[in-house]
């Protein structure tokens, strides 16, 4: 019961996100986003993180947190719609967006982003609302390379106060 329960929430994570696998042993969204730009590092082998300001204040910190105990540079970036797309170099192992972002609103932006991120041979993360992909394109329709989200507002209940569960 249980492994046929994971694989059915597995595959409708699949469903919502475009994407090809799922994983939903992550503790919350925070650390699923941060374990993402860790695995961006590892599969480009560079050290530094671009991330954008209006990803969840505390999300943020996280990737923080994880970073600087492996040596990361974080480089929070600026939200211009003017400018069109975030500054990638070629030293950032991804970059990471929230859609919708921290304000509750969608980037039309988000296609021109991961342009940017894979010309300079970056991964994107995309941290999504499980909720809005019912509605909105997944991100894999994008550019996504890797997404996360916290399922909590999928039904997951709280264990005794936590955690949460982490996609």
């Amino acid at each position: 019961g249980t492994l046929q329960t994971i694989f059915e929430f597995q595959s409708m994570v699949c469903e919502l996100t475009g994407m090809d696998v799922a994983n939903a042993g992550m503790y919350d969204g925070a650390s699923a986003l941060a374990e993402a730009c860790l695995m961006a590092c590892a599969v480009t082998k560079r050290n530094r993180i671009a991330i954008s300001e209006r990803v969840h204040p505390n999300w943020l910190a996280v990737v923080q947190g994880y970073a600087r105990g492996r040596g990361i540079e974080v480089d929070v970036q600026a939200h211009d719609a003017a400018q069109g797309a975030f500054a990638v170099t070629g030293a950032h192992a991804c970059l990471a967006v929230a859609q919708p972002y921290f304000y509750g609103r969608l980037s039309p932006e988000a296609a021109a982003w991961g342009e940017a991120a894979h010309g300079a041979g970056a991964l994107y993360v995309v941290a999504a609302d499980p909720i809005s992909l019912a509605l909105y394109r997944p991100p894999s329709e994008y550019g996504a390379d890797i997404v996360v989200a916290e399922g909590g507002s999928l039904g997951v209940p709280l264990s005794y106060g936590g955690p949460y569960v982490g996609l």
